[in-house]
């Protein structure tokens, strides 16, 4: 039986709260510029790079190795139009390029696209020089922050990044204000990656990461000492900053790179000697697909690392998740999985294989993590946290949640 019949489903969190935003929504093409057009803007007039931002995307993030911002674009934040004249050169853009898309996009009343629906909100039409969107909240707290984490809104990998918090994130990408490591190593885990797998909607086989569904409510672990905060540090550290070297040797993107972490069949064993000579065929019947995939993407450059070097890289990145894993189940106080190659069965049946957590230990630890998450509401509802008149936020919560607000969790290993 599942648990949400038996325990409910969860609730958001107020300690939660105002970390996690999406992205800006721009609405408009004439925004976006090419990295060369943003530099000759520049060189013009270096006054323009006060409202010329990197433009960071979802696919920026997933397929690109540096994940780098492919674009510019052009940001009048919520200011006049009078101070966004006194950028001529990029206000001149605007208004050719963005006004009439704007006030052609009011008109049409039967639009049924994401555009045609944003238009008909005003005061877009009449403030067509600012985005749909400004996310003013998110771009104060990034303003004091030096690296922000942010994830892909849709994907198959669930990758979290650390990136630079001077530029503009795009609507596709969800960006979690936090910039410890400690932070990222929790998000990246598999603990985490199962209850966004269990939580979110999803588009086909790829994960949407809705932050209110799956961020506000998942039960950060608490109470840590000094030296688990301290462990999770260096892990999170360790695992970010291998898996962005690893990316850049092997100039892959954090989708390709996770099909090989996931792939069995990239192994110790196979060489260059063993490839070389061989076809596309011929791999993927001796080696497997992966193995094919790795390999050519190797050979497309000369600057990137031997299939060796990759597949002692990914084994190292295995070895670092299954660290980074076992760190937060400690910091929880639920201590060691297993992890291996194992079907899971919410998958695809011709994509289930992944390196992860038992499936066993994935059905306990949402559970755990459901009870924590109901027993950390009851306490903000306690202290006074949430108004149930006015949020219809609260329910009373029955059950198993009480016997573990009493006795707590069981400590120490899993299975």
């Amino acid at each position: 039986m599942d648990d949400a019949e038996t325990l409910g489903n969860p609730y958001p969190l107020k300690e939660n709260e105002g970390k996690s935003f999406q992205g800006s929504i721009v609405l408009g093409k004439g925004f976006l510029l090419e990295p060369h057009e943003a530099e000759t803007l520049i060189i013009k007039d270096p006054r323009n790079k006060e409202v010329l931002f990197p433009y960071l995307n979802g696919d920026d993030l997933n397929n690109y190795a540096d994940q780098s911002a492919s674009r510019w674009v052009i940001n009048f934040f919520d200011w006049s139009e009078e101070k966004a004249k006194q950028y001529p050169d990029c206000y001149e853009i605007i208004e050719k390029l963005v006004k009439p898309e704007r006030q052609r996009w009011a008109l049409d009343k039967h639009g049924k696209d994401i555009e045609g629906e944003y238009a008909l909100r005003k005061p877009l039409p009449e403030k067509w020089w600012v985005y749909a969107d400004k996310r003013p909240a998110l771009y104060r707290r990034m303003s004091s922050l030096k690296r922000t984490i942010v994830v892909a809104q849709v994907s198959k990998t669930l990758g979290f990044v650390f990136v630079p918090s001077n530029q503009v994130i795009s609507m596709m990408c969800i960006v979690l204000t936090f910039d410890k490591d400690s932070d990222f190593g929790i998000l990246q885990t598999s603990i985490h990656k199962e209850w966004v797998q269990k939580y979110a909607s999803a588009l086909k086989s790829d994960i949407r990461y809705t932050p209110s569904d799956v961020f506000e409510t998942f039960p950060f672990p608490k109470n840590l000492s000094s030296e688990m905060a301290k462990k999770l540090e260096n892990i999170g550290e360790a695992y970010h900053e291998h898996r962005h070297q690893l990316m850049l040797k092997m100039q892959l993107g954090l989708t390709k790179t996770y099909n090989a972490f996931h792939a069995k069949e990239i192994k110790p064993g196979i060489t260059t000697l063993a490839l070389q000579s061989l076809d596309k065929k011929a791999i993927e019947k001796q080696f497997d697909k992966e193995v094919w995939n790795l390999w050519n993407q190797l050979q497309k450059s000369t600057e990137t690392c031997t299939i060796e070097e990759a597949i002692s890289g990914i084994i190292q990145l295995r070895e670092l998740h299954v660290q980074m894993d076992n760190a937060v189940l400690e910091a929880y106080g639920w201590l060691d999985v297993e992890h291996d190659f194992y079907e899971v069965d919410y998958l695809p049946e011709n994509d289930r294989i992944r390196y992860t957590i038992h499936p066993d230990a994935r059905k306990e630890i949402l559970k755990r993590l459901l009870e924590l998450n109901h027993q950390i509401h009851e306490e903000e509802v306690r202290k006074g946290l949430w108004d149930k008149k006015k949020t219809g936020a609260y329910k009373k919560v029955t059950g198993k949640v009480n016997v573990v607000e009493e006795e707590g969790f069981e400590q120490g290993k899993l299975f």
